[in-house]
């Protein structure tokens, strides 16, 4: 099966790129926990995605991302991304755990049956055996699309009401569509809004990361949803970003 993942660069401006991301189970796409996280560079790195979050920073080349989720000592799930690292800055690769299935442990009985219709002599003979390999290959990735297509379809909308669940309350009754109330955000994301209102409603990244008792991982991390929220904007300025508190969100929160 064939599942296809978005990998793009946010923005960031440190002088290697710092790639991360969240790690989902493949039955309920919630975020899957104690998921080892491993990276071929130089040295190998890995890390333990405790609450299903991970985080590397790696220089410009290819390199092949590896996560593994074992339940009892055995390999339940697993999967390999490759990574093109082109440029400086933040990375997002979400990964979408399949379920593994080590050798040895299939049966004869797991694998499936050949249609009866196909004889063993007509095999043997060079075009029957290509036509029908074509229409073995061509079920198996209409099948394999479907799937894929109603996988997206349900996690699209499972997160599409999570969006929903954590934009603001409005008032619709005037013109001006004034905020009322806000979804009370984590104590992390309000610690670093504090800071940015100190400052006057903006501040470098860097001057936030040494205000925070974080990790820089950690920082762009809570940057980076803090921006998908609306709430603040990141400007890109020479090698830096200057994080700036919308004007709505200014006086609200």
């Amino acid at each position: 099966m064939v599942l296809c993942l978005f990998i793009f660069p946010v923005t960031g401006a440190a002088d290697v790129a710092t790639v991360h991301g969240a790690v989902y189970d493949w039955e309920t796409f919630k975020l899957l926990e104690n998921t080892i996280v491993e990276v071929n560079s130089t040295p190998p790195q890995s890390q333990l995605a405790k609450y299903g979050l991970y985080s590397f920073d790696l220089p410009i080349g290819i390199y092949l991302l590896k996560a593994s989720y074992y339940k009892n000592g055995e390999l339940v799930s697993y999967r390999e991304e490759t990574l093109n690292i082109t440029d400086n800055g933040d990375y997002l690769l979400d990964i979408l755990l399949l379920p593994a299935y080590p050798k040895g442990n299939l049966n004869q009985s797991d694998l499936p049956e050949i249609p009866t219709l196909i004889k063993e002599e007509d095999l043997i003979q060079d075009e029957n055996y290509k036509s029908t390999i074509f229409l073995i290959v061509s079920g198996s990735l209409l099948i394999a699309g479907a799937i894929v297509f109603l996988i997206l379809k349900k996690k699209q909308s499972s997160h599409s009401a999570h969006l929903e669940t954590s934009l603001y309350v409005t008032d619709h009754s005037g013109p001006e569509n004034a905020i009322d109330d806000e979804v009370s955000l984590p104590q992390d994301l309000q610690q670093v809004i504090d800071i940015i209102k100190a400052d006057g409603g903006k501040i470098t990244q860097r001057d936030l990361r040494r205000k925070l008792s974080y990790s820089e991982a950690k920082v762009s991390l809570m940057v980076s949803d803090l921006e998908n929220r609306g709430i603040i904007e990141k400007i890109k300025k020479g090698r830096g970003n200057i994080i700036v508190l919308k004007q709505r969100n200014h006086q609200n929160i």
